[in-house]
């Protein structure tokens, strides 16, 4: 989908629309979070393109920082021509605000919130806010703050700490929706979410979704591992039919870790790209049923055979989170660790490989078992060419991984 760009009072605000399917009366607005590389993202836009409501996502980029959508040098135009600028689109769109959604995480789901609230917005989707803008973007972002602040003080500080809170005091305007979704596995969970709480049992349909899922260990996860859940609040609120799940807690399986682990190496390649005299392999590489939680527990080399060379390739680990869950078989297993890589992502010069054609294997350490296997590849990128450049080629026969140089 394409960026846009619109002007209001001289605030230049960039964002993407999609539009309704079939007869759908309903805008939903999404406020995104942090980027994981970066300040910038549009969050979820994949996920809700088959959406049925116009979906409008406002990106927090103004004069090159975020801004949760507030202000800039403590001069609050940002927010004004934003609210103007979803007024536009409801009228464009000839809806009401009872027709709209304001949805985000983190700090997209503060923006939800502190929008839904002040400007009376039917339905507000929150996931793991901050409450306390203020004190979270000097600790966590400080180039941020001093955006925000214009140069960073506690009198500035303690304005922006109170926004959210005082607003939510203030509101009057109690025939709200709205969907609250945490966890206490998120380390903001006792600082920011917690201790306001309370001041949204005063709304008509406050929903509070407590996540507790094994699989829910840190404040990134708790949206992604939600997302179903999410989606159909957002589908139903779009056709009409509003949720009421009150106090709901989200929980799975009981923690249970495997008894006798099988140490089946899983060794895949997800990524590879040859560039400027360098090849770039990422994958998984994980012994079944054996944690790998810290980088000590696990030691990774890619060894390149063919009928006349041998070459062995000590590699990285990337910290990957999401394995854990994506890898997760009814025991739990923390594999956050088991991601391979070059060392600093810098790849692996292609002068140490000589003229050849080398199968792939991969011999993996884990907690002192130690196994090796052949570099397997996704069904879907079998027998294709997955790379090719400056005299080498990588492919993909029979499920396993080759390097052939010239």
């Amino acid at each position: 989908m394409i960026e846009q760009i619109k002007f209001i009072n001289d605030v230049e605000i960039k964002f993407k629309i999609k539009p309704r399917k079939y007869d759908t009366q309903h805008l939903i607005v999404i406020f995104s979070g942090f980027g994981s590389s970066g300040e910038f993202t549009y969050d979820f836009e994949n996920a809700l393109m088959d959406c049925p409501a116009s979906i409008l996502w406002i990106k927090d980029d103004f004069e090159g920082h975020c801004t949760y959508y507030t202000c800039l040098g403590m001069d609050f135009k940002i927010e004004k021509a934003i609210n103007i600028f979803i007024d536009e689109t409801l009228n464009s769109l000839n809806l009401m605000k009872s027709q709209c959604t304001v949805a985000g995480f983190s700090k997209g789901g503060t923006a939800a919130i502190y929008y839904g609230v002040k400007y009376n917005y039917k339905n507000i989707v929150s996931t793991v806010p901050q409450f306390y803008i203020g004190s979270y973007v000097k600790k966590n972002w400080p180039a941020v703050a001093n955006h925000m602040m214009n140069g960073i003080s506690e009198e500035y500080v303690n304005t922006l700490n109170n926004l959210l809170p005082d607003t939510i005091d203030d509101d009057k305007e109690l025939q709200k929706n709205i969907y609250l979704l945490t966890s206490e596995a998120d380390d903001q969970f006792k600082s920011e979410v917690s201790p306001n709480l309370s001041k949204f049992i005063k709304y008509d349909n406050f929903n509070y979704l407590l996540s507790k899922s094994i699989l829910v260990r840190a404040h990134n996860q708790v949206t992604v591992h939600n997302l179903p859940l999410l989606l159909g609040v957002f589908y139903s609120i779009a056709q009409g039919a509003v949720p009421r799940f009150g106090y709901c807690e989200l929980g799975g399986d009981e923690l249970r870790l495997p008894e006798n682990p099988s140490a089946k190496p899983l060794t895949v390649l997800k990524k590879i790209r040859i560039d400027k005299g360098r090849f770039y392999p990422e994958g998984l590489s994980v012994l079944r049923g054996i944690s790998c939680e810290n980088h000590k527990d696990l030691k990774v080399k890619m060894i390149l055979s063919s009928n006349d060379n041998i070459i062995e390739i000590d590699l990285a680990k990337a910290h990957m989170p999401y394995l854990t869950r994506a890898l997760y078989d009814g025991t739990f297993v923390n594999y956050d660790k088991g991601w391979f890589c070059s060392p600093t992502h810098s790849g692996f010069n292609i002068d140490i490989v000589a003229s050849g054609e080398y199968e792939i294997e991969l011999v993996v350490t884990c907690q002192g078992i130690t196994k090796k296997n052949n570099l397997t590849i996704d069904a879907h990128m079998n027998n294709k060419l997955l790379a090719e450049g400056e005299g080498m080629k990588i492919f993909a026969k029979d499920g396993s991984v080759f390097l052939y140089k010239n």
